[in-house]
């Protein structure tokens, strides 16, 4: 049993814009395309490895790479149940996925070189190895965007990195937390949630992609949408899931009009469900790191240890500008998903405070006066201004926090709506056109008695900075992050992290920095839970297509009959975890 469990594991991980390119038919059957070649790679010998994870009798890639392999496979497969319990697993498994996957590469490139010199694909050996790579490819860069890592990163960096995070990681203490019956009860069926919704999310972008034919997505999505349904029912005893299980019943109308709304539906979904979990959730396992010693670390490690964290940050704006542009196209097709959000945030106390500005219809936002811009604006404040004369600290008045908070919003809504994802995503930007130009003129009407270059000023009196406006501001954030913000997105005071960088930096430390970056760092670890997750997670009915079976039963079938056995197919599943 264990032989077809790996086999099947390794078919799966090996095995979005809304459909702007067409495709000819055998390319959409495929489901990988040519400039998919440049993400996926070519081979690449990995000369050094890191010394705490190879034994010295694995001197060479091909043994490294072997040695790899297992590993992988009794990480991500045999003890996937523990990874939650001990991260640290997570990091060394995540570099012997390098490897591995370097290797795939080296004894694939025969195919690869066929794929591209017979383009569209026709030969079904050929059109599997490449989707198995294709796979495979995802889960890397799953994986190396949970430390702020992307593909085209070099891969002594990618490994430094990921043996720095192994090194602080496995220092941190888990607790176990003593749940209840009814603690352990949600924990399971948000679980088994987060996880049919990544199934038909990723059903959904294979179709908005152009990877998988129209009639065959329409069975597959009836399918998978209502075991995401039945999955919700089971805990809609609780507020929370049964507003999701309203809110994913109305997305259903969308899959013969516009898949985009239900892109955007699953992503928003997808959204809540994780500030749920952070928020109200009881965790089994607490990771604390802030007795961590940091004098195992050099110069290059604690660089290192401050990009990661930075890089924590600073996605943190950007998944808030993606859901802002999902928010408005759910929006647009007459779905009220800012009246749910406000449900869940007034009602339920969920926070959802990671969403800088939530978005309304064009309709509604046509209509906006400045306190209705003030209150689109969700993410805190400064509101401390300079000392008077006296010395007395002054702060801001409620029209002047308005005033700010209103402006936030309109320039977060004017940057955003030049994002070239937002264009990507909404099939018909006309409307929004219309919408930025409005937005514009009704800037203009509005008089600010205290604008954002004064709140930069008064911000930077306060805290000692020498700043003349609130573009300075950003200069200065960008600057101390070596990072690209825009004006929008650097809207607060991140100097708790500023002093955290340069802590690191210059090899001081005091307890109040330990508890910043072990806060940072259990982020890092919740984002490489999700990476892992999302990047290596079972499919086993696509499994079952790429060994040549109808489905996931017929391959349970025929391996009883090849090997004597009588496992079930729910069997075979629970052996999987699924």
């Amino acid at each position: 049993m264990k032989k077809l469990l790996v086999l099947i594991f390794f078919y799966l991980i090996c095995s979005h814009s809304i459909i702007a390119q067409e495709r000819s038919e055998k390319e959409i059957k495929a489901g990988v395309f040519l400039e998919d070649l440049e993400s996926i790679g070519s081979f690449k010998k990995i000369e050094q490895a890191p010394v705490e994870l190879f034994d010295k009798k694995h001197k060479s890639f091909t043994s490294r790479s072997s040695f790899a392999l297992t590993e992988v496979g009794r990480l991500f497969v045999q003890q996937k149940g523990l990874l939650e319990k001990y991260p640290a697993k997570m990091m060394k498994g995540m570099v012997y996925f390098e490897f591995f996957y370097q290797q795939q590469l080296k004894d694939n490139e025969r195919a690869i070189n066929n794929f591209k010199a017979n383009y569209p694909p026709w030969d079904p050996g050929n059109i599997k190895t490449m989707q198995k790579l294709y796979s495979l490819n995802k889960a890397r860069k799953s994986m190396r965007e949970a430390m702020g890592l992307n593909l085209n990163d070099d891969m002594s960096k990618v490994l430094s990195t990921q043996i720095t995070m192994y090194k602080l990681i496995n220092q941190s203490k888990t607790s176990i937390n003593k749940l209840t019956k009814e603690e352990k009860k949600i924990i399971k069926l948000d679980k088994n949630i987060n996880k049919e919704v990544g199934k038909v999310k990723s059903l959904v972008e294979k179709r908005s992609e152009n990877r998988i034919e129209e009639n065959k997505f329409l069975k597959k999505y009836s399918s998978a949408n209502k075991k995401l349904i039945n999955a919700l029912k089971k805990a809609q005893y609780k507020k929370e899931y049964e507003l999701l299980a309203s809110f994913v019943n109305e997305l259903d109308v969308y899959k013969n009009k516009d898949i985009s709304v239900i892109l955007s539906g699953l992503k928003l979904t997808e959204f809540i469900l994780k500030d749920l979990k952070k928020n109200t959730l009881k965790k089994k396992f607490d990771q604390d790191l802030s007795k961590a010693n940091f004098d195992i670390f050099n110069k290059e490690e604690l660089t290192i240890l401050s990009q990661v964290t930075k890089a924590t940050k600073l996605k943190k704006n950007i998944k808030s500008n993606e859901i802002q542009i999902h928010i408005l196209n759910l929006e647009n097709n007459k779905l009220p998903v800012s009246r749910l959000l406000d449900v869940f945030r007034n009602e339920l106390g969920v926070e959802l405070n990671s969403i800088n500005l939530q978005l309304a219809s064009k309709e509604d936002m046509d209509k906006w006066v400045l306190s209705d811009w003030a209150n689109a604006w969700k993410s805190p404040i400064p509101t401390k201004k300079q000392k008077n004369t006296a010395g007395i600290e002054i702060s801001l008045t409620k029209n002047e926090i308005e005033s700010v908070k209103a402006q936030l919003a309109m320039q977060n809504f004017k940057e955003l709506i030049d994002i070239d994802q937002f264009k990507d995503l909404i099939t018909n930007n006309s409307n929004l056109d219309e919408l930025q130009t409005s937005v514009i003129e009704s800037t203009k009407s509005l008089n600010f008695s205290y604008t954002l270059d004064d709140w930069a000023v008064d911000f930077g009196n306060y805290n000692g900075f020498d700043l003349n406006n609130y573009a300075d501001l950003t200069a200065l954030a960008n600057a101390q992050y070596g990072a690209n913000w825009s004006v929008e997105e650097y809207s607060t005071a991140y100097q708790d992290e500023v002093d955290l960088v340069n802590a690191l930096r210059s090899g001081s430390f005091d307890s109040s920095m330990i508890e910043t970056l072990g806060a940072s760092m259990n982020d890092v670890i919740d984002g490489i839970v999700v990476a892992s997750t999302a990047g290596i997670s079972v499919d086993l009915e696509a499994a079952a297509e790429g060994l040549g079976y109808d489905s996931f039963a017929s391959a349970v079938a025929a391996y009883n009959a090849a090997n004597g056995t009588s496992y079930t197919e729910q069997q075979a599943r629970d052996a999987l975890g699924q």
